[in-house]
């Protein structure tokens, strides 16, 4: 058996009724031997409900697409603030034309959905304005756009933080439950090779607890 062949909700449902029936219709044979014992059934159903749980969001992205959704609104705010700031830059320095080539419109669109990359533009920005402000002002940069540069750096990182903590979240849990599930099928496998073996003579005990050939699965 392949758990592969399974279907993830196809697992879930088989393992509810295992669960369901281990009690009510317990693998008692003359010959009832470990692992099928008590502790068995224990781990048994504490693992089901752990990996019913971790089923309903182990995949989900819904949180991080409104992370997406935030950046990419911070990110257009941010752009055009750096549009203004860009052609002030040049009225400050003239003579100095790669300090505006990192805000041409090339340049914006490449960092557009690289929000990596805006954070460390509006970084540099930031250092810019530090360094030369005064320089800025004579070309009458509002300051307005300063501080909205400033105050959208800020946001921009502090999402940008959030959106990969849940993603490392996601991960984490994604792998917890592949593993927690890989383990849930294992056990559903001893209690079918169990049930094979001392069950033969009770069909009606038997069928709660054989998992079905993988072309019947639906």
């Amino acid at each position: 058996m392949n758990i592969s062949t399974y279907p993830d909700q196809e697992i879930l449902k088989i393992a509810f009724g295992f669960k369901k029936h281990l009690k009510d219709k317990y693998l008692r044979t003359a010959n009832n031997v470990a692992p099928l014992d008590e502790a068995f059934i224990y781990r048994f159903k504490a693992l089901f409900y752990e990996v019913q749980s971790q089923h309903k969001t182990h995949a989900s992205e819904e949180k991080t697409q409104r992370y997406l959704l935030a950046l990419e609104d911070l990110t257009e705010q941010a752009r055009a603030y750096l549009i203004i700031f860009r052609f002030y830059l040049q009225k400050a320095f003239p003579y100095d034309s790669k300090l505006a080539e990192q805000y041409g419109y090339v340049e914006m669109e490449r960092i557009k959905q690289d929000h990596a990359e805006m954070r460390n533009l509006l970084e540099k920005t930031i250092s810019i304005i530090r360094e030369r402000n005064k320089y800025l002002a004579a070309a009458n940069c509002p300051e307005c756009t300063l501080e909205g540069i400033l105050t959208l750096s800020n946001k921009i990182s502090e999402v940008h933080d959030e959106m990969i903590q849940e993603e490392q979240r996601l991960l984490e849990l994604n792998n917890n439950y592949k593993q927690n599930i890989k383990e849930l099928f294992s056990l559903m496998e001893q209690i079918h090779i169990y049930a094979s073996d001392n069950l033969k003579d009770e069909p009606e005990k038997l069928k709660y607890f054989i998992l079905p050939a993988t072309n019947y699965v639906h």
